[in-house]
């Protein structure tokens, strides 16, 4: 079992948008999708693949945050906080080359307090513990962030840390809350953006020289339509990852995430684990439906 922390959303999906408009202007568009989002982009590839999820969440009792409740609950261990704010909305638009924005409704999210994870059952039965989306529960804070790591390493467990974009644009701050994480962190998986964010360096490799001497033990960086790349002491592995024709790149990151922790605890080398993130996201963001291959499927698109 794997303890899956941190925030769940609706997602309002405007995908193949040609252009931004600016304020005053209105364009159309031809598709939208409405799915839970967020954490559930990890959620629901790592069910397809069998893998029990203790899921440590808050969702509002409004209608959204029962109609991802009800879709999430037959396929996680249920330590998922009801609350009486309405459930966060993000609002993602997507352009015909992948690229996007988002614009998002914080709500429950702000309720979001150490005290949900404390009170979680079953923590220490897991063999891991994912802590995803630390910038979008602005209330949990680095302390308790930092407890909650050092909790799950006490218990064996192997830690992973997603942080996502800072909403402060990247304040002095909010880097040194991550760069002091670090220590407690055994797999920290930024992307390429969000690492020399975060360093405020000109180079990926800049970037991991300067974590590694702050404490970070594996880096993994998600390099997009580049791949991905894993980082350790001295040692540098890349993926190049797979051609396809994106339909929606929202929660690329999320699946690669579920692809790398899936193979890597299942016994993987840290090459097959890259592969195998690269592969699910490759598939998922080529899909407007059924987005969450088998690992079969995933399987399949390796050997080619």
């Amino acid at each position: 079992m794997i303890n899956l922390i941190g925030c769940l959303t609706a997602d309002l999906i405007l995908a193949q948008v040609k252009d931004r408009p600016d304020f005053g202007e209105e364009h159309m568009v031809d598709d939208m999708i409405i799915r839970p989002g967020a954490l559930a982009n990890t959620i629901f590839p790592l069910a397809q693949l069998g893998v029990k999820q203790n899921v440590i969440s808050s969702l509002g009792k409004d209608e959204f945050g029962e109609k991802i409740y009800q879709e999430l609950q037959p396929l996680i261990v249920d330590s998922i906080t009801r609350t009486d704010i309405p459930t966060a909305l993000s609002v993602s638009v997507v352009n015909h080359v992948g690229s996007r924005y988002f614009v998002t409704y914080g709500g429950n999210l702000f309720d979001f307090t150490k005290e949900i994870v404390e009170k979680a059952p079953g923590f220490e039965k897991a063999r891991a513990t994912m802590f995803y989306g630390y910038f979008l529960i602005p209330n949990f804070g680095v302390e308790a962030a930092a407890d909650c790591l050092r909790r799950a390493r006490s218990c064996g467990q192997i830690t992973f840390f997603d942080a996502n974009s800072a909403i402060d644009g990247w304040s002095e701050k909010s880097r040194q809350e991550i760069i002091s994480l670090l220590p407690y962190i055994d797999y920290f998986m930024p992307n390429d953006e969000e690492l020399l964010f975060l360093t405020g360096l000109d180079s990926i490799e800049e970037s991991i020289k300067f974590l590694m001497a702050n404490g970070a033990k594996q880096v993994v960086v998600k390099r997009g339509s580049k791949g991905a790349s894993l980082y350790r002491d001295d040692e540098a592995l890349h993926h190049e990852g797979y051609p396809t024709t994106a339909y929606d790149t929202t929660g690329a990151g999320d699946s690669f995430n579920a692809g790398f922790i899936y193979k890597l605890l299942n016994g993987g080398s840290f090459s097959d684990s890259l592969a195998c993130g690269n592969a699910l996201a490759s598939i998922v963001v080529s899909r407007k439906e059924n987005r969450y291959p088998e690992i079969q499927e995933i399987e399949e698109r390796i050997k080619v």
